[in-house]
C-alpha cells in the first residue's frame, strides 16, 4: 500500500496550531473557539500538542458557553490513550446544548458511554436520535457541522458495530469517510476505511474488504496504530479465509491493542481461528477467562462482543478436545438472526451440530438465515454447506452436489473458504467427490487439512430433553418411574428412549 506522511506547513501564518496557541496565550477565547470550529480536523490529525494544550486551558465560562468543548476534551483524552471512564474527570459536565453540534456531541458521548458499559439498546437509541437530528438539519446547518461531523459518524458506526448491525455500521463508516475527505480529517479517513474493511471481511465480502484496505496507508501520525487496528484484523481474516495461517499469525502480531484495549475480543477470535494446537488453545482460553472477568456480564453476553467471545471460546474448546463444552458455549447465548453478530453465532452453532452428526438440528438453525443473509456471503456459504451435507446424509446426492457447488462458487468469488472447513472432514470429502470441479485442488487440500473429523461420542448428539430422560431412566431403572419423576407420560419416555437408542447405536 502507498505510504502517506502528514507534513505541517512551514508558514506560521497558515499554521492553525500556531494560530491557536497565539490566541490562547492572548486569552482571546472567541478566536480560539473559532479556530477550533474551523480547523478541528487538521488540529486533531496533525497538531495534537497545540490542541491538547488549548482544551486543557479552556476557562470555565468558555466551557459553559460552548458545552461541546467539554465533550471534545474528553474525546481527545480518550484518543490519547488515557484510561477510559464513564464519568468525566477534572472537567465540568456539559451544560444544556446551545447549538446543533452541542446536541449531536452530547448524544454521541452518551452513546459511547452506554456502549462501553454494555447498555447497547440505550446506545443505539441515542445514535438513532442523533442521526434523525442530522437528517432533519438544513443544508446550511450541515455545512456548519462539517469539521466535527466525521468524528461523530465514526462513533455512530462503532455503536452499530458493537450492536451487531453491520449494515448501519458500514453506512456510518462510509459517510464518515466521505465527510472526512471533504475537511481533510486524516484520522477519521483511516479509521473509517479500516473499520469498513473489517466489517466487510467479517461478513465474507472479500472483494469490498480489499477495496477499503487499499484506502488505508501503511503509516501515519500519533493516532495511526489505533486508527488502523481494524485494518490489521481485516487483513488477518482475509488470510485465514485462504488458509494462509502463518501469514495470518504474523499479521495479527502487528496489532497494537494498547491504544484500543476494548477491541481484544476481535483479536481473540482471530487468534482462535489461527490456533496451532491444544496447548495454545488452553492458553488462549485462560486469557479469555481473565479478560472477561474484568467486564460486566452484560458486555460479554450480547451484541458483537458476546458473539465473538462465544465463537472464539467454542473454537478453542473444540481444538482442545472438548466438543461438548464447545457446543454448550454456543448454546448459552441468544442470537438475533437479523444481525451479523447473531448470524455468526448461529452459523457456529449449526457447524457444531453438524460435527456431532445432528444435521436435523443444524438445518433447523440455518434455515431461517437463508432469507436474512443475502449480503453476508460468510453466512450464506455456511447455510449452503450445511444443507449440502444434510442432503448427503438424507440420501439425495444430486441436491447435495448442487448446494455444495453454490457454496464453493460463492467462496471462490470472495476467497472466503474458511466457512467450508466447519463441516466434518468425512462429509467434505464426499461432497468434493460429488463435484470435483467446484474448487481448485490446492484449496480442497487446505480445507480438508483444517476440517475436523466428526465427533465419535454419540451421547453428544442427544438433545437436552433426551439427556434429561436418560438421566431419569438411569436413576429410576424403569420407564414408568422415569415418567412419574418427569411428570410426563410413559409413551413420551419411550419415544425419547427410541431416539436415544438410535443416536447412540444401541439395539
Amino acid at each position: 500500500m502507498p505510504r502517506k506522511r502528514f507534513v505541517v506547513t512551514s508558514d506560521p501564518s497558515a499554521d492553525p496550531g500556531t494560530a491557536l496557541l497565539t490566541a490562547v496565550d492572548a486569552d482571546d477565547w472567541n478566536e480560539a473557539v473559532r479556530l477550533l470550529d474551523l480547523h478541528w480536523s487538521v488540529l486533531i490529525s496533525t497538531h495534537r500538542p497545540a490542541l491538547q494544550e488549548t482544551v486543557n486551558r479552556l476557562p470555565q465560562e468558555v466551557l459553559v458557553k460552548h458545552p461541546r468543548l467539554v465533550l471534545a476534551a474528553e474525546y481527545l483524552r480518550r484518543l490519547s490513550g488515557a484510561p477510559t471512564t464513564t464519568r468525566f474527570r477534572g472537567a465540568p459536565f456539559p451544560g444544556p446544548p446551545v447549538s446543533l453540534m452541542d446536541s449531536l456531541a452530547q448524544l454521541t458521548s452518551h452513546a459511547a458511554i452506554a456502549r462501553a458499559d454494555g447498555r447497547l439498546a440505550e446506545a443505539a437509541e441515542a445514535v438513532r436520535e442523533a442521526r434523525a437530528m442530522l437528517d432533519d438539519a438544513s443544508a446550511l446547518a450541515r455545512e456548519q457541522l462539517a469539521q466535527g461531523l466525521p468524528d461523530l459518524q465514526l462513533q455512530w458506526g462503532l455503536v452499530w458495530e458493537y450492536v451487531g448491525d453491520a449494515d448501519r455500521a458500514v453506512h456510518e463508516y462510509v459517510e464518515g469517510y466521505d465527510a472526512a475527505m471533504v475537511v481533510g480529517n486524516e484520522m477519521v479517513k483511516v479509521t473509517a476505511a479500516a473499520s469498513a474493511a473489517w466489517i466487510h471481511a467479517l461478513a465474507g465480502r472479500g472483494i469490498q474488504a480489499r477495496i477499503w484496505l487499499d484506502k488505508v496507508p501503511s503509516e501515519g501520525e500519533w493516532w495511526f496504530s489505533r486508527a488502523a487496528l481494524p485494518a490489521v484484523f481485516a487483513a488477518t481474516l482475509l488470510l485465514v479465509d485462504e488458509f494462509r495461517l502463518e501469514e495470518a499469525r504474523e499479521t495479527l502480531a502487528r496489532a497494537d491493542l494498547s491504544q484500543h484495549p476494548e477491541r481484544w475480543p476481535l483479536h481473540t477470535l482471530l487468534a482462535a481461528m489461527t490456533v496451532s494446537g491444544p496447548e495454545a488453545a488452553f492458553e488462549l482460553l485462560s486469557q479469555i477467562d481473565g479478560s472477561s472477568a474484568a467486564l460486566p456480564e452484560r458486555v460479554t453476553r450480547q451484541g458483537t462482543t458476546g458473539a465473538v467471545i462465544a465463537v472464539a471460546r467454542s473454537i478453542l474448546q473444540s481444538a482442545a478436545g472438548h466438543p461438548s463444552e464447545s457446543r454448550a458455549t454456543l448454546n448459552s447465548l441468544e442470537a438475533d438472526r437479523d444481525t451479523l453478530a447473531g448470524q455468526t453465532l448461529l452459523c457456529a452453532r449449526a457447524a457444531a451440530e453438524a460435527r456431532l452428526g445432528n444435521y436435523a438440528a443444524a438445518s433447523r438453525i440455518v434455515s431461517p438465515l437463508h432469507g436474512h443473509a443475502l449480503d453476508a456471503p460468510r453466512t450464506t456459504i455456511t447455510v449452503l454447506a450445511v444443507r449440502a451435507a444434510s442432503e448427503l446424509r438424507a440420501g439425495d446426492p444430486g441436491s447435495a452436489a448442487e448446494q455444495f457447488a453454490r457454496a464453493a462458487a460463492l467462496s471462490t468469488t470472495h476467497d472466503a473458504f474458511y466457512a467450508l472447513s466447519l463441516l466434518p472432514r468425512e462429509d467434505l470429502e464426499q461432497l468434493v467427490a460429488l463435484r470435483p470441479d467446484a474448487l481448485p485442488e490446492t484449496i480442497v487440500r487446505r480445507i480438508l487439512d483444517r476440517a475436523q473429523s466428526a465427533t465419535v461420542d454419540p451421547f453428544l448428539r442427544l438433545s437436552s430433553k433426551e439427556l434429561e430422560v436418560l438421566a431419569a431412566v438411569l436413576v429410576t431403572d424403569s420407564s414408568a418411574a422415569a415418567a412419574a419423576r418427569l411428570y410426563v407420560s410413559v409413551n413420551t419416555v419411550k419415544t425419547h428412549l427410541s431416539s436415544i437408542y438410535r443416536k447412540t447405536g444401541v439395539n
